[in-house]
């Protein structure tokens, strides 16, 4: 026995000889290796042993385009492709693609007239199924659906939907959402024929751009689901037969960040800014309670709550320093009331760096003006921490970190990766009292170069920076200091690296391609006697401007007391004066 031709029942009786597809035992087996096909569509089912070459047919005339759509694929999983393989012909015999033992199941080919099927196997003793349906595809019968997609959200739904849809309906989506987020899929309803293998109707998602990305998974049947990919694009592909037409399907889709929470990208002109509902109302606010840093900047869109913020309008801030161009802005959700409130104020303070090479994203919440969380986009997450000595055994976890003037705060970069040969360089660390770092600033370090006396490096190691510096504060009654520290990760094995350059004077240049920037925020830093003396709240200030108002007041009355005495006594003596006698007005002085 060669091999073995199926033809399912599904849709009429089988064919003189045909087997029963969901009944495997009844499989005929007297099929030569290999079958001619000249009708317009069929479902085959193919299952081929150790050592065989087979060819299936399907003659087409060249003036109907053949559409073949493998559902199930289950080669020899332990062979090389070369040793098995499928391989598919047009009618001229060049190759329109081969597939391999862990090639995804669902693969579509088009071509225009005969399409040849060509199954080689090699000496394993198993049997290998392949299930695919064909059909001619002409302008009368084509189904216009599917189609590019871009956006936050929206809705994909089967043709007709929610009537049946057409037969031989075959759609493409392929979905497009911003940088730095990923999509998330709710399916309503699925009510497509059903079957274990999803063979004769089905949905296919495909995690990435086209049907070459890896396959998400595989839907039919009736059912819901859920799903979300792990880039910012999709691939959705509906596939069905000739019989058994449902009502087909309706997703909703959105976008959501990569981190589940928020997430910005940068443009040549705007920033954009995707926030998560769920975790903002984790966090006590809601969509509509959110602005830019010019209160009339509001949300384009609440399921997500998407922001484009332009870099000029909308109190976005430009600064420019070191060849770099810096945009900020910030996202409020300030608490409402018109007395009182339990709820922190809430900032997501974005920030776009530009330089003639690359584009750094920077986004970071804080909530009463204290650092909570980080995000930064790129190739790698580095995250900062305080550690309270040198040895760098045990990071602060408090937040603010309190600390007294002149103590030394020691501070280790981190970056988020496995690879043992990665380092991590402080290229510029600077310093500001506010959490949007506008002004003003202080620098530590920059490119590389020390500018603060107090600063100190420390040798650094397989994934991580050191370095200290004295604490101190900034004039004008600022109580707090923040970092941001844009760090390069270098290969640890390159001399010639970013990292082994130290200081550069000279104008910034475009990092080589072993050489990767980020960025990581932290703070605040606060002076312990500004902290106790918030600590104490507005009670003990209260209470001091009492005791000066009561002080002051006894004071004023006191004096005003004093003041009436002396003007009534000297209205009497006037009075007393002016009845005597001009010559006995001044009393003599007594002399002995």
């Amino acid at each position: 026995m060669q091999g073995l031709l199926t033809l399912p029942n599904k849709h009429r009786q089988p064919e003189t000889g045909a087997a029963v597809l969901n009944q495997p035992s009844k499989i005929w087996t007297g099929a030569r290796c290999g079958a001619s096909f000249t009708e317009s569509h069929k479902p085959v089912q193919i299952q081929v042993n150790e050592n065989n070459e087979c060819t299936w047919n399907i003659d087409r005339p060249n003036t109907e385009t053949t559409r073949v759509i493998f559902s199930i694929l289950e080669l020899n999983p332990g062979a090389d492709c070369s040793q098995e393989n499928i391989t598919v012909f047009n009618e001229n015999f060049d190759v329109l693609g081969v597939l391999c033992p862990n090639s995804p199941r669902i693969n579509v080919y088009e071509s225009p007239g005969s399409v040849y099927i060509r199954v080689s196997t090699d000496s394993a003793a198993l049997v290998r199924t392949v299930y695919f349906l064909y059909y001619s595809v002409t302008p009368e019968n084509a189904i216009d659906c599917g189609g590019n997609l871009r956006g936050y959200s929206g809705t994909i739904s089967s043709p007709n939907y929610p009537n049946r849809h057409p037969d031989f309906a075959f759609c493409l989506w392929h979905l497009e959402v911003p940088k730095n987020t990923k999509v998330k899929l709710s399916f309503s309803e699925i009510f497509i024929e059903v079957d274990p293998l999803c063979r004769f109707d089905f949905i296919a998602l495909y995690d990435g751009p086209d049907t070459n990305s890896p396959v998400l998974d595989i839907l039919c049947g009736r059912a819901v689901a859920e799903l979300e990919t792990t880039s910012n694009t999709l691939t959705l592909l509906f596939s069905a037969d000739y019989a058994n037409s449902y009502f087909g399907f309706s997703v909703d889709y959105s976008a959501i960040p990569q981190s589940n929470n928020s997430s910005l990208s940068c443009s040549g002109d705007s920033m954009t800014v995707i926030l998560n509902p769920d975790y903002i109302n984790g966090l006590g606010f809601n969509g509509a309670e959110l602005t830019l840093s010019d209160p009339s900047c509001v949300a384009q869109s609440s399921k997500p709550i998407v922001f484009e913020v332009p870099f000029s309008g909308c109190g976005t801030v430009r600064k420019v320093e070191d060849h770099l161009i810096y945009y900020t802005n910030t996202i409020h959700g300030r608490p409402g009331g018109e007395v009182i409130t339990r709820r922190k104020e809430l900032q997501f303070i974005v920030t776009c760096e530009l330089d003639s090479g690359s584009t750094a994203e920077i986004m970071y919440m804080t909530t009463d003006d204290v650092i909570h969380d980080q995000q930064e986009s790129g190739k790698y997450d580095v995250s900062l921490a305080f550690y309270h000595t040198q040895d760098f055994n045990s990071p602060v976890l408090d937040s603010p970190y309190l600390i007294d003037l002149n103590d030394t705060v020691y501070l280790q970069a981190s970056v988020a990766t496995q690879d043992p040969d990665l380092t991590v360089f402080v290229d510029t660390c600077y310093t500001s009292p506010e959490a949007n770092f506008q002004a003003p600033n202080y620098d530590l370090v920059r490119n590389g170069c020390t500018k603060d006396d107090t600063y100190h490096d420390f040798p650094s190691g397989s994934g991580f920076a050191r370095f200290s510096f004295s604490a101190f504060r900034f004039l004008n009654a600022h109580t707090s200091v923040y970092l941001q520290c844009r760090v390069v990760i270098c290969d640890i094995k390159d001399p010639g690296s970013r990292c082994n350059k130290g200081c550069i004077t000279r104008q910034r240049r475009d990092l080589d391609s072993k050489v990767w920037k980020t960025h990581a925020v932290l703070g605040p830093i606060r002076l312990k006697r500004h902290s106790e003396s918030e600590a104490s709240g507005s009670i003990n200030e209260k209470k001091d401007e009492l005791i000066k108002t009561d002080q002051g007041s006894l004071y004023v009355i006191g004096i005003s007391v004093l003041v009436v005495n002396a003007v009534i006594l000297a209205l009497v003596l006037l009075k007393y004066y002016r009845k005597e006698p001009t010559g006995y007005r001044y009393l003599p002085v007594a002399t002995q």
